[in-house]
């Protein structure tokens, strides 16, 4: 979809004074992030629950490993450094809004994420550069 540039740019202008304007900004965040890091939707045209309701396999660009944080990601950090975004809740489990630096206790990763392991022994969380679901039973 062809969106005007004079259009974007009054609604990112309009989107930018609702954010500082604001006293409590969250944002709710899902595939759509992710896909400028050539990763898949899930609901899109091409899209892996789309793809998959027709019998075929998504063709993925990039690797869950290979896929790096975004502008988007980025731009949030930034936000958050300068106290303009208070919390991210992703439905991603990509592990790239913490590989872009938002910490852990400034979102909540509601279906998890791939990258991230715990130890219950000593309380403490590791961030891998692997997917440690991969070899998980019941994975799909």
């Amino acid at each position: 979809i062809y969106t005007e540039p004079f259009l974007v740019k009054k609604l990112a202008e309009r989107f930018a004074n609702m954010i500082l304007e604001s006293k409590h900004t969250v944002f709710h965040t899902g595939a759509g992030v992710s896909t400028a890091a050539k990763l898949p939707d899930y609901r899109g045209p091409q899209g892996v629950w789309t793809l998959r309701a027709k019998g075929l396999q998504p063709q993925l660009q990039v690797t869950l490993e290979q896929a790096e944080p975004t502008y988007s990601h980025m731009a949030m950090v930034e936000l958050m450094k300068q106290g303009k975004l208070h919390y991210i809740v992703s439905t991603n489990v990509d592990g790239l809004h913490r590989r872009s630096g938002i910490q852990k206790d400034q979102m909540s990763e509601l279906h998890g994420n791939i990258y991230r392991e715990y130890c219950e022994d000593c309380n403490t969380e590791y961030l891998r550069a692997f997917d440690t679901t991969k070899n998980c039973i019941n994975r799909k």
